[in-house]
């Protein structure tokens, strides 16, 4: 209804209620109806001259003047929140200056936030001169998050920054981990696999340590080490792990139809360790490793899990 009168607003420039009653054979209630929504809209307008008659208005100056308002409204929005985000923003230095004074002023600190640990790694990982040594449990990370550390890690070893990285022996079988070690290496950064890492460290010089707390397998948690004497108890006994550690990028001297997973999983079976435990170490659901042994356990012909460890042992698969 409101479309046929507005059709015939158009037509008949200076129209009134009653002729567009008579022409379009509606009741005065339904002119009246259809007028009030197209005034709201701002699609009629009494004429400049006064009196009952309206003309129509054209859709595009309608909808400039329906939004008009709302537009500087926005626009206002827009403009206050650009200016909040540069005063806010102007105070990230001095929040970091302090935090890094607090951190300074404690041996040990807990980080909850994640975003906040992240800060904490960009801002010393600048500022590093001498080694940065890590300790990295679990599964490798994506690619894009590798692609972002090899730029820093060359970065850093450019500076002539020493870089060592210790990875579970299962990473071996992740590319883009695989493809991130290649890449750091030939900048001169060095990697190592062991069977197991227990803890996520990161040590920067002899300034600053992170361990995470783990207290569960969702714990992002970290704890932000500033004492030197804390800091070499970890330095030692990472060094230590370092030489333990095979080459990341070894070549296999056997061929073993195995994953570096699997021998994991075999080498937990071999020191008594449950699925659970097995699971947890290696960053995998139990229900995971569980299918693996079962693959493991017809692979090698074998009654048992015990068994299933000797034959490996023997055959040179682990």
């Amino acid at each position: 209804m409101s479309l046929e009168l507005y059709r015939y607003a158009v037509g008949n420039p200076g129209w009134s209620r009653v002729t567009a009653s008579e022409a379009l054979g509606l009741t005065m209630r339904d002119v009246e109806g259809a007028l009030r929504e197209l005034t709201e809209r701002k699609l009629v307008s009494a004429q400049a001259s006064g009196g009952e008659a309206f003309v129509a208005v054209s859709p595009d100056v309608a909808l400039a003047d329906l939004v008009d308002a709302d537009e500087r409204a926005v626009q206002n929005l827009k403009t206050r929140i650009s200016a909040q985000r540069r005063e806010l923003s102007s105070l990230v230095p001095t929040f970091l200056e302090a935090r890094k004074h607090l951190v300074s002023s404690t041996s040990v600190e807990i980080l909850e936030d994640p975003h906040l640990i992240h800060r904490v790694l960009i801002d010393y990982g600048r500022d590093v001169t001498d080694k940065v040594y890590i300790a990295q449990p679990g599964q490798g990370s994506t690619a894009d998050v590798h692609e972002e550390s090899v730029r820093k890690d060359l970065d850093l070893l450019e500076r002539g920054v020493r870089r060592r990285t210790l990875y579970d022996v299962s990473t071996r079988d992740h590319v883009p981990t695989r493809k991130a070690v290649a890449a750091i290496q030939q900048g001169g950064g060095e990697f190592g696999a062991l069977p197991f890492i227990p803890l996520r460290i990161l040590i920067f010089d002899d300034k600053l340590a992170l361990v995470g707390r783990q207290s569960t397998r969702e714990d992002k948690a970290a704890l932000v080490i500033r004492d030197h004497s804390l800091i070499s108890i970890f330095t030692q006994l990472f060094e230590v792990a370092w030489e333990l550690s095979e080459p990341f990028l070894s070549p296999t001297t056997n061929r073993s139809p195995l994953s570096s997973m699997q021998r994991s999983i075999l080498q937990g079976l071999a020191t008594g360790l449950s699925d659970e435990s097995i699971a947890r170490r290696l960053d995998i659901s139990v229900r995971t490793c569980r299918r693996h042994i079962a693959w493991m356990l017809e692979t090698l012909s074998a009654e048992s899990r015990f068994q299933a460890g000797i034959k490996a042992r023997d055959a040179g698969w682990v």
